[in-house]
């Protein structure tokens, strides 16, 4: 068990973060992205709008590093892109520490993520195309027990679009997110023979040949550009 407990807050999914009042309440966050401007934009906003101490890291084994050194933190965010973190594995790497609370912080959210921090044990998921302010105070509502999940545009569009169960769409969104079968049938708490019957059920459904395609066309429904810098193909089974 981690030492901190955010069971009884908040899950604002769908919208930014919220308060009342100003509070004087300086909280410890560390912040790593390999970004240097984004770096330095972000602790000016933490600093300044969320009345944060912020301590920095360029890569996932610095961020470990400042993490273990530290007294006291409140937060940790990481973005998905920086060294070290090959996908979620440095997310749950670094839930796996118990320091903190984990939130993950991208420039390109897909509609697996969400999803794929929860079951990574993260807090929250932060867009870059939200405001700086906005990142700021939902970070600080992060840091005091809160959870905060941006939705792109377009994720009800695809499941509604694809002909998918319930049960598909969560396994398609692990698959968009690379986990594996095994990972996929632990995560649902299914066996491997079911997993890999949904598998084939939704080639057939997408008309998918294989994971890298169905992601492909996964992506064509959300309307989102699997071009784009941060995606990752799904691993072949």
């Amino acid at each position: 068990m981690t030492k901190y407990d955010t069971s009884m807050t908040s899950d604002p999914t769908h919208g930014p973060a919220t308060f009342v009042g100003h509070s004087t309440e300086t909280l410890g966050v560390i912040l790593a992205d390999d970004h240097l401007m984004v770096l330095e934009i972000l602790t000016d906003a933490l600093t300044i709008h969320a009345k944060m101490k912020v301590s920095t890291a360029t890569s996932l084994d610095d961020a470990v590093a400042v993490v273990e050194a530290a007294e006291h933190v409140d937060l940790i965010a990481l973005d998905y892109d920086m060294p070290g973190m090959r996908g979620f594995e440095g997310l749950r790497r670094m839930v796996g520490l118990g320091k903190a609370p984990v939130a993950l912080l991208t420039g390109l959210v897909v509609p697996s993520m969400a999803d794929a921090v929860r079951s990574a044990g993260g807090v929250g998921l932060l867009s870059k195309s939200q405001g700086i302010g906005d990142i700021a105070l939902t970070m600080r509502d992060l840091a005091k027990g809160g959870r905060f999940f941006y939705a792109p545009p377009g994720v009800e569009h695809a499941e509604e679009s694809s002909g998918l169960s319930d049960c598909q769409v969560r396994v398609m969104r692990m698959i968009e997110a690379g986990l594996r079968n095994k990972v996929i049938g632990a995560e649902m708490g299914l066996p491997l023979s079911s997993v890999k019957m949904h598998v084939r059920a939704i080639f057939k459904r997408l008309g998918a040949k294989n994971r890298t395609d169905a992601v492909r066309i996964w992506h064509n429904l959300s309307g989102v550009d699997n071009r784009a810098k941060g995606d990752r193909l799904p691993p072949k089974e």
